[in-house]
């Protein structure tokens, strides 16, 4: 079977009559939530960085909007910066048993593509879906811990074949032209984990880097150009190269029965998902039994032995970060702080508070170790125990679904209180209640435009 063919057929097929309300209302959600990371996200040194790379090396005037800079560009050039952007920081949607961030190139590459070719807003909300179906799909056939242990960042890779659909979606191509897309895209699926060697952003780049080339396979496929036929499951494909223990079986696995969009999730805490289970039973053990950090003697965390390679060891780097980057992936600094504020947000995993060195008066007094059998219900389970020792006594508790799970979901209310509380700093609030009314309301919208206007502002907004 040509899988790669299959599951493009299937996206392709996708209509928004067809789709069931959830996977409508899943769609809307997390455009919601990535525009809220997004403009939050524009105050980032990294972001600022993207901005300069359009201002200067980007078309100018395009019919593009990079969020929050108040910028316009080619279709391309605005996916790279706004997946770029919202990746910084660590607060982008997540899934669970592929473990990658869909959000940061299945939305920027549709919304670009939206702006510049201006299809009805309904087909923007099946792009969406259709982009969760692909990137969610094959990042599970690929093995999240394979993949890892081979060096890939799955948020890259995998995204890139999710932004060549809904690129191919937002023209209007054909499944032959879409499946010469979607086997271009296969040679752009790139994103090394090497970045963890030194805190360097480049993990920032890789998902607008996916999206940038989604939409560059699919103006090619446009024109006539051709991709490999099974760039999946072929000989010399993706699966093959990319993984030792490769799940082919998991791209069309109960095809069309559920959607994938209805199984990501939210992350509350500006840091790795793999660190978000303890941070959430940390801060219940403290607030059911008002632990102070001063009375902490040891603290015991036990996560999948998965989270091991990516969010403890190194020990040294681990236990002493040096950068925010350095602190996004460490589990030891994000157990510390949620001990010391009782949360993890943005403001704990900023260069001030990083370099006040405050983490340090804890950090040493806990102990992460991976264990055997959560790794066996990995990674269905993103589970964590931990275990406080006071001098009144040792406090337990497990985490088996981190907040934000689909398992353990924020309701749309909550979604919408995080969205006022990241973009209260850079949008009034007449545009931030407009804004949501308008991504809720987007299939009765004239265009994507009537959002991205509102997105595109790049100071502290009013309407």
């Amino acid at each position: 079977m040509n899988l790669s063919r299959a599951l493009v057929e299937h996206v392709h097929a996708i209509r928004y009559d067809t789709l069931p309300e959830e996977a409508r209302d899943r769609a809307k959600y997390f455009l919601l939530d990535f525009l809220g990371v997004a403009l939050r996200a524009r105050e980032a040194a990294s972001s600022r960085i993207f901005h300069a790379f359009v201002r200067k090396r980007a078309p100018r005037e395009g019919p593009c909007t990079v969020i929050g800079s108040g910028l316009r560009t080619d279709a391309p050039s605005a996916a790279l910066a706004n997946g770029g952007v919202a990746h910084a920081l660590e607060m982008d949607d997540v899934t669970t048993r592929s473990s990658l961030h869909p959000g940061v190139s299945v939305m920027p590459s549709t919304l670009a593509a939206a702006e510049a070719h201006q299809p009805d807003p309904k087909r923007v909300i099946t792009a969406i879906v259709a982009g969760y179906e692909v990137t969610n799909r094959v990042g599970n056939a690929i093995n999240p811990t394979s993949h890892y242990k081979r060096g890939f960042h799955p948020t890259g890779t995998c995204g890139a074949f999710a932004a060549s659909v809904t690129a191919s979606k937002m023209l209007g191509l054909s499944a032959d032209a879409m499946a010469n897309a979607f086997g271009i895209a296969g040679s752009q699926a790139a994103g090394s984990m090497q970045y963890l060697d030194n805190g360097a952003w480049t993990k920032r780049f890789h998902p607008g880097w996916a999206a940038h080339s989604g939409i560059l396979a699919a103006y090619l496929a446009q024109e006539g150009y051709t991709g490999p036929e099974d760039i999946l499951g072929g000989p010399w494909g993706f699966l093959h190269g990319y993984s030792d223990g490769a799940h082919p079986e998991y791209v069309l696995e109960h095809l069309g029965e559920y959607w994938e969009v209805c199984l990501s999730a939210i992350k509350p805490h500006a840091c790795c998902r793999y660190n978000h289970a303890s941070v959430d039973a940390v801060i219940r053990l403290c607030k059911e039994h008002d632990i102070r950090p001063e009375e902490v003697k040891r603290v015991e965390v036990r996560v999948p032995e998965t989270s091991v390679m990516v969010v403890i060891e190194p020990e040294a780097v681990k236990c002493a970060p040096q950068s925010v980057v350095d602190a996004q992936f460490s589990l030891p600094y994000a157990v510390a702080v949620a001990l010391l504020k009782r949360r993890a947000g943005l403001e704990e995993y900023e260069d001030d508070f990083l370099r006040s060195q405050v983490h340090r008066s804890i950090i040493g007094k806990i102990r992460c170790l991976g264990d055997a059998e959560m790794e066996k219900e990995f990674p269905d389970k993103w589970q964590a125990r931990v275990r406080i020792d006071t001098a009144r006594g040792a406090f337990e508790a497990h985490a088996e679904h981190p907040k934000g799970d689909p398992r353990n979901p924020l309701t749309w209310e909550e979604l919408i209180e995080r969205f006022h509380d990241l973009t209260g700093p850079v949008l009034e609030a007449g545009a931030r209640r407009l804004l949501v009314e308008r991504v809720r309301g987007l299939e009765r919208l004239r265009s994507i435009g009537e959002v991205m206007e509102l997105a595109a502002l790049g100071e502290r907004a009013r309407v």
